[in-house]
């Protein structure tokens, strides 16, 4: 059994770790642009290539800094709206169940209809599915053994 009250730095760990795929790929892209774009530069194509870098370079830095500062603002935001947010949350769990209690909430789920795990180091996250998620900051465990068998059963329902 695990317990605590997200913060929101839970929340912000969360969502970089939700979006890190998508944002390493939207990045990659950018900055293959860019490369084009140098390319078309080299190759006397001016207002194409000077597009491309511009556009590509631009994108990779709004990129980081939507990351950096804008999603930490939308947090706090969410995070001052959303009352249950703040609850103090109890998972338990055995080989065939995961239970999640609070003030607002009281569920039991079979570890089958979880679809992936994913973590950093500050968080765990069990998927419903693709865009829904379940939020668990590792410093709720009682330590590795406990984190490593919560980790097999996750594991194993997404598998």
């Amino acid at each position: 059994m695990i317990s605590g009250t997200l913060t929101q730095e839970h929340h912000l760990h969360a969502l970089r770790l939700h979006r890190r795929k998508a944002v390493k790929v939207l990045v990659g892209v950018l900055l293959a642009c860019a490369v084009i774009g140098v390319v078309a530069l080299a190759t006397d194509h001016h207002f194409s290539g000077l597009i491309l870098v511009c556009g590509g370079v631009g994108g990779a830095i709004s990129a980081f800094a939507q990351s950096r500062l804008t999603l930490p603002r939308q947090v706090a935001k969410i995070h001052r709206q959303q009352a249950s947010l703040h609850a103090h949350y109890t998972y338990s769990w055995d080989e065939e169940w995961l239970s999640v209690a609070s003030e607002h909430v009281q569920a039991k789920r079979r570890w089958s209809d979880y679809a992936k795990v994913r973590e950093n180091e500050e968080v765990l996250l069990l998927y419903h599915s693709d865009v829904m998620f379940e939020v668990l900051p590792k410093a709720w465990f009682n330590g590795q053994a406990q984190m490593d068998e919560f980790r097999r059963l996750a594991s194993r329902a997404a598998g």
